[in-house]
């Protein structure tokens, strides 16, 4: 190394990258720039399902998530291993999903790297191996940012006392959408066009056992297309499950809907998110970039985290989609329609408070990274 040059360090990200889901997507890109932005001699590599596609797309290095040599060598080389962001530590959707992320960890810890929960979203978790794996794992890792309260609470009840546990917010919160210019260029791209006189309604759906739940999103959406002439416009965040569950429903309707036909950025589907009214939905992150952007939200409840994150922002529930019923959703509705105004503005200071707290995630990552000589 060269006088005065800068010793390279490494960081491994572990998370939920390279399935096409855009909320994730959206983490790794926050985590990526953020720590770029904090420290310049840093070299990024994450764990992903389609490493080539996660390397074109952010620049960074890339390993296939499930080769255990490819794992355990950027284990070896990494400096700081972080547990990237993202509902990672629950057992709701995959019981295989607490096991492979703090092994990882652990590992890490074993070759006694830095290692660091970043933003993580944790629970509901019902197993009892999984509670004891996060309770061994999480008292053996250097620090602890989570995304909410709820969070911190589940750690805390799971018996995780020895690092330090510390509320941020999403790290999608300092991300940017694209520029209207590139934004409308995309919109030609896919041949949609937004009329000015009528209310944009994003809806954000995603299969989870919705049933008889889709014939009431679908007539609370022809409630709104008849009532305030409303332009319906689905947003799938992960390609293709999302946008086969928004079509079951746009069946189901009597009035026309559309319904963005592919996977698009995570910046461009957060500027899509801001250029609508409302946003109505279920995938947290489709809510996140509605608050983002300073477009007021009803959302569906299908996981605790939602209803954490609407009542953080003050916003809208409609509860779970199993019991939703349509008079009530369709009063809710009108109410979001009717504040737009005012929760524009909650929402306006609502985002520069998270965006400073998920600024804090990368901060810590840094402070874990330096060397005493290099402070």
């Amino acid at each position: 190394m060269k006088k005065g040059e800068k010793l390279i360090k490494r960081v491994l990200v572990s998370g939920y990258y390279g399935f096409g889901n855009a909320g994730d997507e959206a983490i790794l890109i926050a985590i990526v720039d953020s720590l770029k932005k904090l420290k310049s001699n840093i070299e990024i590599t994450a764990l992903s399902a389609d490493p080539f596609k996660t390397k074109e797309q952010y620049g960074i290095n890339a390993v296939q998530r499930t080769s255990p040599l490819a794992i355990i060598r950027e284990i070896s080389r990494a400096d700081l291993v972080i547990s990237g962001g993202g509902g990672l530590l629950q057992d709701v959707t995959s019981n295989r999903s607490i096991p492979y992320y703090l092994f990882i960890l652990y590992l890490a810890k074993r070759l006694n790297k830095k290692v660091m929960f970043y933003a993580n979203g944790v629970g509901p978790v019902f197993r009892e191996m999984n509670k004891r794996m996060i309770k061994l794992v999480g008292n053996m890792v250097d620090l602890i940012t989570v995304r909410d309260e709820q969070s911190k609470k589940e750690l805390e009840n799971l018996g995780v006392t020895k690092p330090p546990i510390i509320v941020t917010a999403d790290p999608a919160f300092v991300l940017k959408p694209i520029e209207d210019d590139k934004g409308y260029d995309l919109l030609n791209r896919l041949n949609i066009s937004f009329a000015e006189d009528r209310p944009r309604i994003g809806v954000s759906v995603r299969p989870w056992n919705l049933n008889k739940s889709r014939e009431v999103i679908a007539k609370a959406c022809d409630y709104l297309v008849k009532s305030h002439n409303a332009d319906i416009i689905f947003l799938p965040m992960q390609y293709p499950n999302d946008y086969h569950e928004s079509l079951e429903v746009m069946k189901l309707m009597r009035e026309s809907a559309r319904v963005i036909p592919e996977a698009l950025d995570p910046r461009e589907v957060l500027w899509l998110c801001g250029k609508m009214d409302i946003i109505f939905g279920m995938r947290l992150h489709a809510l996140i970039f509605g608050a983002m952007t300073g477009v007021p939200l009803v959302g569906l409840v299908y996981d605790p985290k939602v209803e954490y994150f609407l009542k953080r922002v003050n916003q809208l529930s409609a509860g779970k989609p199993g019991d939703l019923d349509l008079i009530s959703l369709c009063d809710l509705l009108e109410k979001a329609l009717s504040n737009i105004p005012e929760n524009k503005k909650l929402l306006q200071g609502k985002k520069g408070e998270l965006k400073l707290l998920a600024k804090e995630n990368a901060k810590l990552a840094v402070y874990l990274l330096e060397d005493k000589n290099e402070r």
